[in-house]
């Protein structure tokens, strides 16, 4: 089941728990949260933040997995 990450739309009229924000497991297949379980006021999902690797060199690139292509002609690339 995904973490969804949820944060009141009004921290002034909100319980602490919804003001701060908070996590909650759901199936995929549920409508998101609307409100607060504890306060019952206004509630919005957040945006998840999203993990990429980070490649500095093209042998670390090679070393993570990745497959490098120079481009020598016009549509026609060579692996490295």
């Amino acid at each position: 089941m995904p973490v969804y990450e949820y944060i009141a739309e009004n921290p002034e009229k909100s319980c602490r728990i919804c003001r701060k924000g908070f996590e909650l497991m759901r199936p995929m297949d549920r409508e998101p949260l609307l409100e607060c379980l504890y306060c019952k006021n206004p509630i919005r999902k957040k945006m998840p933040l999203i993990s990429t690797p980070r490649v500095s060199s093209l042998s670390n690139a090679k070393d993570k997995g990745f497959t490098i292509l120079k481009r020598r002609d016009k549509g026609v690339y060579e692996k490295l």
